[in-house]
């Protein structure tokens, strides 16, 4: 499978506005239906509000000890922003810069999860905040891409 090509992706499923309204409500931590192999897409969307003139530097943390087969493909806010190998490793923390995270705003998170064999998986994925600075250079203006449905 080549990376950027799956269907999800080109569907724009990682996308902020894509419409997960008529999907069934899934925990990432419940891996797949079934407990197979397979391969499936978790959205979801949250509100950050971080104080002004302050840095806060944040990570998205998968779980450090787990070694089931699977890999995991993170998105946030439409850019393909990690690869987690959880059975080689060894990265499991993604820093994710301001303009690519809204601080102040709304965010979506994708996360592509394809289970190797027939085990269970059940990864776990949190935002962390690694530091909080005094100062900041101001609010960042995020460019992300949006959805809009094809011509």
């Amino acid at each position: 499978m080549n990376e950027g090509g799956l269907f999800g992706e080109r569907e724009g499923w990682h996308l902020p506005g894509f419409d997960t309204g008529s999907w069934a409500s899934r925990e990432l931590s419940e891996g797949l239906p079934g407990g197979g192999a397979g391969f499936g897409f978790f959205v979801t969307t949250f509100d950050l509000a971080f104080p002004e003139n302050t840095d806060v530097l944040v990570s998205f943390q998968f779980e450090a000890e787990n070694t089931q087969p699977y890999r995991a493909l993170l998105f946030v806010n439409g850019w393909k922003f990690g690869k987690r190998v959880a059975n080689l490793g060894p990265q499991t923390k993604f820093p994710v810069p301001p303009g690519i995270l809204d601080h102040n705003g709304k965010n979506t998170v994708a996360v592509a999860l394809w289970a190797l064999d027939n085990t269970a998986v059940s990864p776990s994925l949190e935002l962390v905040i690694d530091s909080v600075l005094d100062g900041g250079v101001g609010p960042i203006a995020t460019n992300n891409p949006v959805w809009e449905p094809r011509s």
